[in-house]
């Protein structure tokens, strides 16, 4: 098989670094790949991942064009970043395939691409959300009341997922969305990933006066929640004289130092070290004692700190929400939303002052994630599906040219929809075979967010 991978390959993109374990499975399997990088300028300038096979910009339309005439397959890599996704949409929209949706909401991703589309645009919040999507939706006061706006009401999922032939996703909590917009097959995967250097969990030798650290990697944005941690950790008298708190990724000046006064404030040992090498951010996560996810709204398909926190033999935290609800409850340390700084301080002190149980902990999260995010097993399922895919793509062709069909004649959306067209259709059976199946963890397996708004390659 020979697949076309539509995906950001910038090394500030972790999204970039599972296209290239893939196509490194690819390979081992017997398949080919060519790689179309996705992202704007600048972002077409910045390194890459190391990929082990032919690279093509977007941009080069005779490229890209020679490419899909010899695919069997063509793979689009979806996150809520336009500066990442921008060629994807571009292509996407003039050669359907496989989508591989990465966040759930991906609403930013929608608004980048309105710049100068503001017509289209408005008829697609229409279509899917009614009259009144198209008003609202661009007319959020602040970034918060534009997140709370878009997560309980126009996420953009379906946007993305009725241009595609199939879509994978990497947890079940959002595919409601997905199988009310997509037509073709369906499939939950767990996300490919690995972690560098990584070595079996074992307590970190302590000498007696050293800190124990917390971690938290990616971009420090809001649903991230570094401010409760900070919190959480300055509400303890003994979490505050234990542990110091680390940010590994990109931030914002202004947050910064907001984050800086908030830990000072509550006597908490805070070390911001903005963005890192390759090799910083693997000593970090070696050296760290807790990795702690916590994700507020979530958003993500899946996390790939979280996954990383896990493959390192880490002890992990997160919220009980979303993708991080999917993960096995031995696994992880889940924090309820509702009661965040409380639970969060009790779970910490539990942790610090308990090793057995913290490296207990990390020994089944490690040796799960082992088992589960596995590169070679994610693209056996990914051959299967694009075969899924192929033989659909009749059938949906059909049944679209029989919708445009009504619509020039006039059919409202009663007729289209009213028995006597639907049911006969019925013949064609259930291109959603695959929506329920489960992946492959006895519970479930599975980043503007963690996949892509992350800036450590990890």
């Amino acid at each position: 098989m020979n697949i076309v991978i539509f995906s950001p390959l910038a090394t500030t993109s972790a999204i970039g670094r599972v296209t290239t374990l893939i196509v490194r499975a690819l390979f081992k399997l017997g398949h080919s790949a060519v790689v179309v990088r996705t992202e704007q300028e600048p972002a077409l300038g910045v390194p890459a991942h190391d990929c082990e096979t032919e690279v093509l910009s977007w941009t080069d339309a005779g490229g890209v064009e020679l490419a899909v005439r010899d695919a069997d397959a063509l793979f689009y890599q979806i996150g809520n970043n336009y500066t990442y996704h921008c060629g994807a949409l571009h292509w996407l929209r003039k050669l359907p395939g496989i989508v591989c949706l990465h966040d759930f909401l991906i609403a930013h991703l929608f608004a980048e691409w309105a710049h100068g589309r503001r017509h289209e645009a408005e008829a697609v919040l229409r279509n899917w959300y009614g009259d009144e999507a198209a008003v609202a939706f661009f007319n959020a006061r602040s970034d918060s009341e534009f997140m709370d706006l878009a997560s309980r009401r126009y996420p953009m999922t379906e946007w993305i997922c009725s241009q595609a032939s199939a879509v994978i996703s990497h947890s079940h909590w959002g595919m409601p969305r997905v199988a009310a917009s997509c037509a073709g097959p369906l499939k939950v995967l767990a996300l490919p990933y690995d972690a560098p250097g990584a070595a079996r969990c074992s307590a970190r030798a302590q000498d007696g006066h050293a800190r124990m650290t917390i971690l938290t990697v990616g971009h420090a944005n809001p649903n991230k929640r570094i401010d409760s941690v900070i919190r959480a950790i300055g509400s303890s008298e003994m979490l505050a004289r234990a542990v110091t708190y680390r940010l590994c990724g990109r931030i914002e000046a202004g947050m910064a130092a907001d984050l800086a006064a908030l830990a000072k404030a509550k006597g908490v040992d805070l070390v911001i070290s903005g963005e890192t090498t390759d090799d910083v951010l693997q000593e970090a996560m070696l050296d760290a004692d807790i990795v702690c996810c916590l994700r507020w709204p979530s958003f993500e398909s899946a996390s790939a700190t979280t996954i990383e926190g896990l493959l390192y033999g880490k002890a992990v935290v997160v919220t009980d929400a979303a993708f991080y609800r999917e993960i096995p409850d031995d696994c992880v340390y889940k924090i309820s939303p509702y009661d965040e700084v409380a639970e969060l301080s009790l779970a910490l002190e539990e942790l610090i002052t308990d090793s057995d149980q913290r490296l207990a902990m990390a020994h089944r999260g490690q040796a799960w994630a082992e088992r589960t995010f596995d590169a070679e097993l994610y693209v056996a399922q990914l051959s299967d599906l694009a075969r899924l895919a192929t033989a659909a793509q009749p059938v949906l062709a059909m049944a679209q040219t029989l919708i445009d069909h009504l619509r020039g004649w006039g059919a409202s959306e009663e007729i289209m929809t009213s028995d006597q067209i639907s049911r006969p259709l019925t013949i064609f059976g259930n291109t959603h075979s695959s929506e329920s199946e489960t992946p492959p963890s006895a519970t479930a397996a599975p980043t503007h967010h963690d996949a892509d708004n992350r800036t450590q390659p990890s």
